[in-house]
């Protein structure tokens, strides 16, 4: 086993770009489905002992202060109003243990957390946070990048110096545990894989604070539960190991277009055609069509391919003859073009519903989609409502679906379907772009007759959420449950075991 001092203790300090992060107000215009618990009395004596009890590098904070706010405020602000009786600041595994232990010896809830990102608020808890932010470090070993629990997709960047990359996300701020746990889309998964796929080792806190280490050879029903099972179900986990791909001298083509949505059906049939075509999968994209605050609506196809400027030219003629208005391709080095796709961050309330179809969307849906967005009533700046188009395929579906947790491997697309507003959103007008979303989203599942959903964009409304998210492999991640955490330490709305399914 790798040293895991040398693996944490290097991104025990917290980032000082964090610590000066602007947290907006909190959200009180958009309260979640429904009131949090309270946590069980805790006194005094008992707090002091938990802080005694962490090492060096990690601190313990209370309600109030910079400290306090900025790590127990959410990414989505629906959820900002779900406020921790402390958080743990951690600076390695041991200090973890130690939070869980008192956690659990005090009957008090707790929640992990790296980026905090997640759609449905259950990384926020009323009990305890778990804050592994601090546990941030990122270093190459051969072919491979040791990753710490609370690095995010902008901490790997930091490291391109290695010239190793492993597929990730494009928000800086998502946190590379919860992205990998549930999957883990981008802009490289068509070719490299998803995020999970290359995740070959993982070290997992336990429900009874053991640290264990989850590979193909030990623990290997934990290490494939950590490959798609989601986040928060298994334990809490501290470092990982990702199978890296070198790309110093790799070429990438980064292209952004804005073209009309009566263009639509054009749009997609061109799209379709290519990552059809691309089996190796160099071409990958995320179409958007959206309309936001008092602007028209509009269709956003950004992306990049593994080759050179005229190769990708010659695939986006079909689009670029739709006279598009903004029209932008650029070769580039790949970590350039990483930094072009990159997604300015910003955090605002929102609401996400997801489909995982399993073919190519016919005619008919693509125009559902834009007269939908098209006929989308915002409400003021700040305001939108979107469905965004991530493509799948290439080396995703090379996986069998019962090879990983992850199930969904023959799915074309990961379809978003959302709403955002801010704080400030009065709140019949944040009620009226959930109906909208919802709205979409019930046609579009018809119409595709499907129900997957992305498990990374969880959806709190979900009724069979087992199902949509896991298809057959629920039944072996609750095994995996019961064997790993058999009194539900961890848990939350949608846990694995929760379902009766």
């Amino acid at each position: 086993m790798y040293n895991r001092r040398d693996l944490l203790r290097w991104g025990a300090a917290a980032t000082a770009g964090l610590a000066a992060t602007l947290v907006p107000a909190r959200a009180t215009a958009a309260s979640p489905l429904r009131p949090a618990p309270a946590p069980p009395p805790v006194d005094e004596a008992a707090w002091r002992a938990l802080g005694r009890a962490l090492g060096p590098g990690a601190d313990l904070y209370r309600p109030h202060g910079n400290a306090y706010t900025r790590l127990s405020t959410p990414w989505n602000l629906r959820y900002a109003d779900v406020l921790p009786a402390g958080v743990v600041a951690c600076a390695t595994s041991a200090d973890v243990q130690a939070a869980l232990r008192w956690a659990t010896a005090h009957g008090m809830p707790l929640a992990a957390r790296s980026g905090g990102h997640n759609y449905a608020g259950y990384s926020t808890t009323t009990g305890l946070l778990i804050s592994l932010r601090r546990i941030d470090g990122v270093r190459a070993r051969d072919r491979r990048l040791l990753v710490g629990g609370g690095a995010t997709n902008s901490d790997v960047y930091r490291a391109r110096a290695s010239g190793l990359y492993f597929p990730g996300g494009r928000c800086p701020g998502v946190g590379v545990a919860g992205l990998a746990l549930g999957g883990g889309l981008g802009f490289n998964d068509r070719r490299w894989g998803l995020t999970c796929d290359r995740m070959v080792e993982t070290e997992v806190v336990l429900a009874d604070g053991s640290l264990v280490r989850a590979s193909e050879r030990e623990h290997a029903d934990l290490w494939w539960a950590c490959r798609g099972g989601a986040g928060g179900n298994f334990g809490i986990n501290t470092s990982f190991v990702f199978d890296a791909v070198p790309v110093t001298d790799q070429t990438a083509t980064v292209f952004d277009l804005t073209i009309d949505p009566r263009h639509a059906v054009a749009v997609m049939d061109a799209v379709q055609e290519i990552l059809q075509q691309d089996r190796a999968g160099r071409f990958d994209c995320r179409i958007g069509f959206s309309r936001s605050g008092t602007d028209p609506a509009s269709i956003t196809l950004l992306g990049q391919y593994l080759g050179t400027e005229a190769t990708t030219r010659h695939l986006l003629a079909p689009l670029l003859n739709l006279a598009p208005s903004r029209r932008f391709i650029e070769q580039r080095q790949f970590w350039s073009a990483q930094d072009y796709l990159m997604m300015r961050p910003e955090r605002t309330a929102m609401i996400s519903h997801s489909l995982m179809p399993g073919r190519w969307l016919p005619d008919r849906t693509v125009r559902t989609i834009a007269e939908a967005v098209t006929d989308w009533q915002p409400g003021g700046s700040g305001t939108g409502g979107y469905v965004t188009l991530f493509a799948m395929g290439g080396r995703v579906g090379d996986v069998a679906p019962r090879e990983t947790a992850f199930a969904h491997r023959d799915a074309t697309f990961v379809i978003d379907i959302g709403a955002e507003w801010t704080p400030a959103t009065p709140r019949e007008t944040a009620r009226r772009l959930r109906r909208q979303a919802g709205a979409v989203y019930r046609r579009l599942r018809t119409e595709l007759d499907t129900s997957s959903a992305y498990v990374n964009f969880p959806d709190p409304t979900l009724s069979d959420w087992a199902r949509a998210y896991y298809g057959d492999n629920y039944q072996r991640l609750v095994r995996i449950k019961h064997r790993y955490d058999p009194d539900g330490v961890f848990r939350y709305g949608q846990s694995i075991g929760s379902s009766n399914r």
